[in-house]
């Protein structure tokens, strides 16, 4: 079976390394290509005709949206997933409408990004937990749970992320993995009514949760 061949596009040289070593891992993956800028991935892109394409939104030049809304139209076959740091609803949003087929947070692990790139490859979608969480945010039920009211455990982890910690950072800290970090942000975003780790931290100064 022949390997899915991917294009990796982020202007930053050390998070193109990070993945492409985790990438280069996979037996069943091949990386065609890096790019640091839109253009570059316009031209690598129609270039080396890849499967899977991962790219980040804020790039010089021309941004990863901008590169992807074009190349989706010249080629509906090929596939791309976003990797980015932004969970804002509209980021994402507009991805999807683009055609995104996946929208991956960059604190991603190896095991889940290979699940992602097979999951697109085979016709799939796939969003970071966190990510799931925002698009169906408008469409839950309200949750019975008092705003504000957070386990001792979700506090730690909120004032983590208000100091500007990673997920990875957070999970070393207090000893838990970057799956539970994850669920307690989903689950703090959900009782706080809150879209993104932002307006949690902005809420809880307000609500006096932070001091």
């Amino acid at each position: 079976m022949r390997k899915i061949r991917i294009l990796l596009a982020d202007d930053h040289p050390l998070i193109r390394a990070g993945f492409k070593s985790m990438l280069g891992k996979i037996e069943d993956f091949e990386i065609v290509g890096e790019a640091e800028n839109g253009k570059q991935l316009l031209e690598l892109a129609q270039e080396e005709q890849p499967d899977i394409i991962l790219a980040d939104i804020n790039m010089p030049v021309m941004s990863g949206l901008q590169a992807l809304e074009k190349l989706s139209l010249d080629y509906p076959s090929m596939k791309f997933i976003i990797l980015s740091m932004h969970e804002e609803r509209e980021y994402i949003q507009h991805a999807l409408r683009i055609g995104a087929s996946g929208y991956l947070l960059k604190n991603i692990d190896r095991y889940d990004l290979e699940r992602a790139i097979n999951t697109v490859f085979e016709g799939g979608k796939y969003f970071s937990p966190l990510v799931t969480n925002i698009l169906v945010e408008p469409y839950s039920k309200p949750e019975s749970i008092a705003l504000g009211d957070l386990t001792p455990r979700e506090k730690e982890v909120l004032e983590l992320v208000a100091k500007g910690c990673s997920t990875k950072q957070i999970a070393d800290k207090l000893g838990i993995s970057i799956r539970t970090v994850e669920s307690h942000r989903i689950n703090m975003l959900k009782k706080m009514k809150v879209n993104n780790s932002a307006e949690l931290v902005k809420k809880a100064y307000e609500l006096k949760i932070l001091q």
